[in-house]
């Protein structure tokens, strides 16, 4: 028994001196800013997203066109959705997921990774969840204002050109046989999961390293809204981006996080299935707003928000 007591005692001693004495990770150790390395894979990663993407892509075409013509594959690449969606699906968990895994280890020393990503339970992660849900339910009417309001800025003709022909891609898929479980898939879970890590997990930590939380959770929100490269929806991307990392600080894991992205988009994946006249509508200065549902949603959302912050344990607050 007292055998027992001792050992206990010395690996308790052990991991004590150890944790004074932990390596600083590489990032620290090599004079580097955890922000700076952060800003630079997500210009790596998205380079290499679409590298990825891009590969994936042409293999399939070359896997499935009946003709190698130029004109043939081009069309094959404009129209064939399980290739284009594989495409982007394979980018997401191999570099924005896989790959961002690797880039964390020159962020945190082993034994502290998981810790860095916030990739564990947490004794509020189940209530944030559920709350967190009901969340990015509540506050739609409130992103589709902002939307609204960013309708109103001006976007250049190639990006507006390309961000058309994105909606018109999503919108033919939805459309398609077999489109609901496909695009829960594509569009809800592999997101949610893989943004999440980047974003959340990754981008979000190394800013808070480097300036705190608060400005960790507006910046790497305001990222997340950039990245999707969509300037007539940056307001609500970043919005949303917001409040993932809101709900991501509260319950110190990745969780919420996820499970809101994946309602927020595998929702409307479900809601455009049954309500397909929805994928046609769009965003313009001319629409009317439901005023009185907007301001109930600024409202409960606001509510729900503060709530929220009751739900932090004192001793985790920055």
């Amino acid at each position: 028994m007292n055998q027992e007591k001792e050992t206990a005692s010395s690996h308790s001693e052990y991991q004590q001196v150890y944790e004074n004495h932990k390596p600083a990770p590489w990032v620290e150790r090599n004079g580097f800013a955890h922000w700076g390395m952060a800003i630079a894979w997500v210009f790596v990663a998205l380079i290499a997203f679409n590298i990825v993407g891009g590969i994936v892509g042409f293999v399939g075409i070359l896997a499935t066109a009946e003709s190698l013509d130029v004109q043939t594959m081009l069309d094959e690449l404009s129209t064939n959705f399980d290739i284009l969606f594989l495409a982007n699906s394979s980018g997401q968990i191999l570099i924005m997921a896989l790959a961002t895994l690797l880039v964390v280890k020159l962020h945190a020393v082993k034994g502290d990774r998981k810790e860095f990503l916030r990739m564990k339970l947490s004794g509020n992660v189940w209530q944030v969840t559920a709350l967190a849900a009901v969340l990015f339910v509540v506050a739609q009417p409130t992103i589709l204002f902002l939307g609204w309001l960013n309708s109103f800025l001006p976007v250049p003709e190639a990006m507006a050109q390309m961000q058309e022909t994105m909606a018109e891609m999503i919108s033919n898929f939805l459309k398609s046989d077999n489109a609901l479980l496909l695009g829960v898939f594509h569009i809800g879970l592999v997101p949610a999961v893989c943004e999440e890590i980047m974003y959340r997990g990754y981008v979000q930590r190394a800013f808070e390293k480097s300036w705190g939380i608060t400005a960790a959770i507006l910046i790497s929100g305001a990222i997340f809204g950039a990245y999707h490269l969509q300037i007539s929806n940056f307001l609500p991307l970043a919005t949303l981006g917001v409040f993932l990392a809101y709900v991501t600080y509260i319950s110190d894991s990745l969780i919420p996080a996820m499970v809101a992205h994946f309602v927020n988009n595998g929702g409307q994946v479900v809601a455009s299935s049954f309500y397909p006249e929805m994928l046609d509508e769009k965003i313009t200065p001319e629409m009317d707003i439901p005023v009185l549902l907007v301001i109930g949603s600024v409202v409960l959302t606001t509510g729900l928000l503060y709530y929220l912050y009751t739900l932090k344990p004192k001793e985790q607050e920055a």
